[in-house]
């Protein structure tokens, strides 16, 4: 005996109706944009912690944020500083997108596809500094619920009834585009209408500071002004500069977005996940890699290259990578290269979030025509594109490549257009 199976068009369109960012610049989108407008860094000194005896002396805090302006204190006493960042995302963005989610029901069509590099180290980090001090009954009931690799998304999915597809990505600083990247591919392939889709971090800890400082990643820059720590294509440029936060994002197919009369930032059209297979922190020197990378994600998003308008760098300020991204853009879209740029100095880089971050500056830019500048940028010694330095200019988006690549070779592409 045979039955029919339900099928869908294949591929259905995703798109992107809600936006929710959690940032050292601005916490929801006005707030967000507002920071933006300003071509200001937030980077300073670390205050959240003695960080004197390391090299790196910087980073892009989140130091006002208090998650009991959203959750009441005995929900949000549950969370890790890493799943709080994420639920305030996720509330902004359900909320922006007008998504009407009901208190106790639930919703087997709706999913989660989050993304983190840490997840919550940094707690346990500082659970076991006090344990060590104070011993066992120092130790919070629910640490192991905390700070174990899914608790992002399982919360999310937990305190709004989500029962769709549900799972972390932890991709190292391509986490946040390998989330959204999977959300195109369950709403494409019909798994969920909705998808609540983003990434989070919060890193900043004594251990794990050091960590990133031991390896030579991080920005030693001692000099006046210290936000200038961060410069992606600067001939100064020395390494990246540690932030937290997060950013969030409902996406839908879009029929489910016109039934409801959603408002449509734009359309995820296309994704690339690879692997470069050559070492855990050095870019493979030819960079071949992310030129197919971003190739590949042209290929998805059946665009050529003479349709993107605006390249979002994953431009991490570190000496090699941004020579080869910059050379590989440069490769890929010849004389014809669109405006690119780095914007990790308004957020830091906040590692599995930041190609999250970046995509809501590209959706906010691309809804108000206006490309983000590469802050901090006076001189370069990388291919000679247009970085907007100094200060965003008006123009008209129709579709962007973003990139974020990773530890351990790493390398993804997404691409947004307007619908």
């Amino acid at each position: 005996m045979s039955r029919d199976i339900p099928r869908y068009p294949d591929p259905r369109r995703a798109v992107i109706t809600g936006i929710g960012p959690v940032t050292p610049i601005g916490t929801g989108k006005s707030a967000f944009w507002q920071g933006l407008l300003a071509e200001k860094s937030p980077i300073a000194r670390v205050r959240s912690f003695d960080a004197s005896a390391n090299k790196a002396q910087c980073a892009a805090e989140m130091l006002d944020f208090d998650v009991n302006q959203w959750f009441p204190s005995h929900e949000a006493k549950r969370w890790d500083r890493c799943t709080q960042f994420a639920m305030v995302g996720t509330k902004l963005a359900i909320e922006d997108a007008g998504l009407d989610l009901a208190p106790g029901s639930k919703y087997p069509r709706i999913g989660v596809s989050f993304g983190s590099a840490l997840g919550g180290i940094a707690d346990a980090e500082r659970h076991h500094a006090k344990f060590l001090s104070e011993g066992v009954k120092s130790v919070p009931r629910a640490l192991a619920l905390q700070i174990y690799g899914g608790s992002t998304h399982s919360n999310i999915s937990i305190h709004f009834g989500l029962q769709g597809p549900a799972t972390t990505h932890s991709n190292s600083c391509a986490s946040g585009n390998v989330a959204l990247g999977d959300a195109l591919r369950l709403i494409r392939e019909g798994h969920a209408d909705v998808i609540i889709a983003g990434a989070s971090e919060a890193p900043l800890s004594p251990l794990t500071f050091t960590a990133f400082d031991l390896i030579h990643t991080m920005s030693r820059w001692q000099g006046d002004p210290i936000a200038h720590a961060c410069r992606p294509f600067d001939v100064g440029r020395d390494g990246f500069v540690m932030g937290e936060g997060a950013a969030c994002f409902v996406v839908e197919s879009y029929d489910h977005a016109t039934r409801r009369g959603a408002r449509i930032y734009a359309e995820l059209v296309g994704f690339s996940l690879t692997s470069e297979a050559h070492h855990m922190t050095i870019p493979r020197p030819d960079g071949e890699p992310l030129y197919r990378t971003m190739q590949m994600a042209l290929d998805d998003a059946r665009l050529n290259a003479s349709d993107i308008a605006y390249v979002s760098a994953h431009a991490s300020s570190t000496p090699q990578n941004d020579v080869n991204e910059a050379a590989q853009i440069a490769a890929l879209f010849g004389p014809d290269t669109p405006p690119t740029s780095g914007t990790k100095p308004y957020t830091g880089h906040a590692l599995g979030a930041a190609g999250a971050m970046e995509c809501a500056i590209t959706l906010l830019g691309m809804e108000n025509g206006w490309l983000p500048p590469t802050l901090h940028l006076e001189k370069t010694n990388c291919a000679p594109l247009d970085y907007v330095p100094y200060h965003g200019r008006e123009a008209e988006v129709r579709a962007a490549l973003l990139n974020s690549f990773g530890f351990g070779g790493v390398d993804s592409s997404l691409v947004v257009a307007k619908v």
